[in-house]
């Protein structure tokens, strides 16, 4: 199985393009999209998508995500193999979910600034690889269209069964975007806005487990929150909730809460804990 994760949109041709390209390799393959509708460019925005995605899928998937502002420069293409699904993507930060949790990442994430790239190793059990291997590329390669030319039919290949080996040398790290923690300092936890989804809820790096059986007030922007509602028509017209994520999310009652607070990703949102009774 082969998912697509872009910014490509599907008014145009480029999605079905790696399509064919994909089955001109593997008739058999089985695609999957998971977005096409990523922000242009938003490489933050397809981490989020695939990073909220790719357990779902079972463990040989090949996941190929193409947020690609890079496209014809020097970044590299690559792939990494881990126990849960093989990724193949541009090395700018598009694959920061997949190894957030990793010893490595959370050591160079300290002290750095939201969303900065910073290189992070491989962690024990994985692999990474920079594809190099025009073998198994599409010639002639367009130097603007990767997602057709490189990343397609290496995913192709891969599905056919081609060693990982194959597709060029190794790495020892890979660019990540820093999203650090939430910071306590007394009775207030401090986050990020980390996605804005498309009913304009505002999903915050705030997990929702850590306000488990505590009254809270929420503050964003000048606003304050009281408590987290238990579905989106429980609250006020502006409340805190529990998404499907597992984070905390900020909404609005038949409404956008990015358009009415005109709020974005990467603000702070800050839970005050109040004492019990």
């Amino acid at each position: 199985m082969i998912t697509l994760t872009t910014d490509f949109g599907t008014r145009d041709s480029y999605v079905a393009e790696m399509k064919g390209m994909i089955l001109q390799i593997n008739p058999q393959a089985t695609i999957v999209d998971i977005s096409h509708h990523i922000d242009s460019q938003s490489v933050i925005h397809g981490a989020f998508v695939l990073g909220s995605t790719y357990h779902y899928f079972p463990r040989d998937t090949i996941h190929v995500a193409v947020v690609d502002p890079g496209v014809g420069t020097s970044r590299r293409a690559v792939l990494m193999v881990t126990p849960k699904g093989s990724f193949l993507a541009p090395d700018n930060g598009v694959l920061t979910y997949v190894l957030r949790g990793s010893p490595g990442y959370l050591t160079t994430s300290q002290d750095q600034p939201f969303l900065e790239p910073m290189e992070v190793a491989i962690p024990s059990g994985y692999s990474a690889y920079q594809l190099s291997n025009h073998a198994l590329w599409k010639s002639p390669i367009s130097d603007t269209f990767h997602g057709r030319d490189v990343f397609a039919p290496v995913a192709a290949h891969l599905s056919l069964g081609v060693a990982p080996e194959e597709v060029g040398e190794p790495l020892h790290s890979l660019v990540c975007l820093c999203i650090p923690n939430p910071r306590w300092q007394n009775n207030t936890l401090t986050g990020h806005i980390i996605h804005v989804d498309g009913f304009g809820n505002l999903i915050t790096t705030i997990e929702g487990q850590t306000l488990a059986q505590n009254r809270v007030d929420v503050l964003l922007g000048g606003h304050r929150i009281q408590g987290v509602s238990r579905s989106y028509v429980e609250g006020a017209d502006l409340l805190a909730i529990i998404g499907s994520h597992g984070n905390l999310e900020i909404a609005v009652r038949d409404g956008s809460a990015a358009r009415e607070l005109s709020a974005n990703v990467g603000e702070e949102v800050v839970v005050e804990l109040l004492p019990l009774g």
